[in-house]
């Protein structure tokens, strides 16, 4: 099948890692020291003490370990059907509250990009940061004509330790896929996909071209706003771009009327939609720091440096796979699946295969996003792909890291949401813009 360019992780020398992989394993034992000193500092006073402050003190471990650690710990934090829910809490925060830029380091970084006169450029620039990340933090400003802008900033000196950081937690998580139990997850491929895009997120002048992309892309839906970039300005350090204003205030979703969350359940996940089987250019990390509700009942899409460009071939076969999924037809979606794999030779068992793809599709196919565990489901679909010899598409992969980071939150908005039923006509009108073909009449007669 047809391949997209899959990026190389880094190299990095047995010595640099070991080194790295002391300073990781002293942070990380250092925070628990501090957790259960003060533990027993509170036994002897007398005072309670609860496993609940646990999870600050994890939160604060994976600050101090860095962008790479981060953006794992980021995607952990959706996951509250695996992970406890004060676990949860405690590591949403890293989305965009970690330990702000130091001042000197904003002036020099504003200094390298727009020179010493950067003022004339950004006028009214406020030090106090609207968004912290691993990576970069984001400040209000004006431009000279007074329109309001954010500026996000990379943080300096972050590329050799993000490096180091990455081939470590792409060798552990590659290790920990061949455990008996993660055997059927593509940990080792969630890993790649994840630590390549800590690296691009390094160059935020891809992320104000991809910002651009995204903008055009989803420009037909009515809920959903991305800033745009002001391209003069940008550059491999530094984003400037549209000021949305209501992105700083937090908006539980209680707070919203029913038809409000209803409707942003069905504009995020067409969104996504949209991206998957029609654009092509993803966005794999909408963790509830990049993806924010608003008072007046917007969405706004932040954050493009985690884009992937999926491959024709990848979104008709995707395409095929929702579709069949919805009208539940297992042999359809197995004959989708094939069709990607990698690798199917004389040793693979396609019939058995089939079979389990019957079973699952029976069991999921036509559910709300109540009751679909799309964990649970790609487990048991790997599962089967490794127990009948059938080698799947990495490609795969992203699409499956956009609807994992998605899923939670549609589920809070709108866990009656039939994301089933919003897939199929965009995958219609998605087949019906392609030019006529084998694979378009796969689609149309799908079911």
């Amino acid at each position: 099948m047809e391949r997209a360019e899959r990026p190389d992780l880094p190299s990095v020398t047995t010595t640099a890692a070991l080194l790295r992989l002391g300073r990781i394993l002293s942070t990380v034992s250092a925070g628990t020291a501090r957790h259960l000193v003060r533990r027993s500092w509170r036994r002897l006073r007398g005072r309670p003490t609860t496993a609940a402050d646990w999870p600050e003190e994890l939160a604060r471990i994976v600050e101090r370990l860095g962008p790479a650690f981060i953006k794992f710990a980021q995607i952990a934090s959706t996951r509250e059907d695996v992970l406890p829910p004060r676990a949860c809490t405690a590591l949403k925060r890293l989305h965009d509250d970690v330990q702000p830029m130091r001042p000197q380091d904003v002036r020099q970084a504003l200094a390298e990009h727009l020179g010493p006169g950067w003022a004339r450029s950004l006028t009214d620039f406020h030090p106090e940061p609207l968004g912290s990340g691993s990576i970069a933090c984001v400040y209000p400003a004006r431009l000279s004509d007074g329109t309001r802008v954010a500026v996000k900033l990379r943080r300096p000196g972050l590329t050799d330790t993000v490096r180091r950081d990455v081939a470590i937690l792409s060798t552990v998580f590659a290790l920990a896929g061949r455990l008996p139990g993660l055997r059927g997850a593509p940990l080792a491929d969630m890993a790649h996909a994840v630590g390549a895009s800590v690296l691009r997120q390094l160059d935020l002048d891809t992320e104000a071209r991809n910002l651009a992309l995204l903008r055009d892309d989803l420009s037909t839906l009515e809920f959903i706003a991305v800033p745009a970039p002001v391209s003069a300005l940008c550059g491999e350090a530094c984003v400037v771009m549209d000021f949305v204003p209501g992105v700083r205030d937090h908006v539980e979703v209680a707070e919203l009327s029913t038809e409000r969350r209803r409707a942003l359940a069905d504009q995020t996940l067409r969104a996504v939609f949209e991206m998957l089987f029609c654009t092509g250019l993803v966005h794999c990390d909408l963790h509830p720091g990049n993806l924010r509700l608003t008072r007046s009942g917007s969405v706004v899409v932040l954050d493009a440096g985690f884009v992937y460009r999926v491959p024709e071939v990848v979104r008709e076969n995707l395409a095929l796979f929702f579709l069949n999924l919805g009208f539940r037809n297992g042999p359809r979606c197995a004959e989708a699946v094939l069709a990607s794999a990698e690798q199917v030779d004389g040793r693979s068992d396609t019939a058995a295969f089939t079979a389990d793809m019957t079973r699952l599709v029976d069991r999921y196919g036509g559910t709300t996003a109540r009751d679909f565990d799309l964990i649970a489901f790609s487990t048991e679909l790997f599962a089967s792909q490794r127990r009948n010899g059938i080698y799947a598409s990495s490609e795969f992969v992203f699409p499956l890291l956009a609807l994992l980071m998605v899923e939670q939150t549609v589920r809070r908005l709108d866990p009656d949401v039939d994301f089933q039923a919003i897939a199929r006509p965009i995958v219609f009108r998605a087949a019906s813009g392609r030019p006529a073909g084998e694979r378009r009449r796969r689609l149309e007669t799908a079911g």
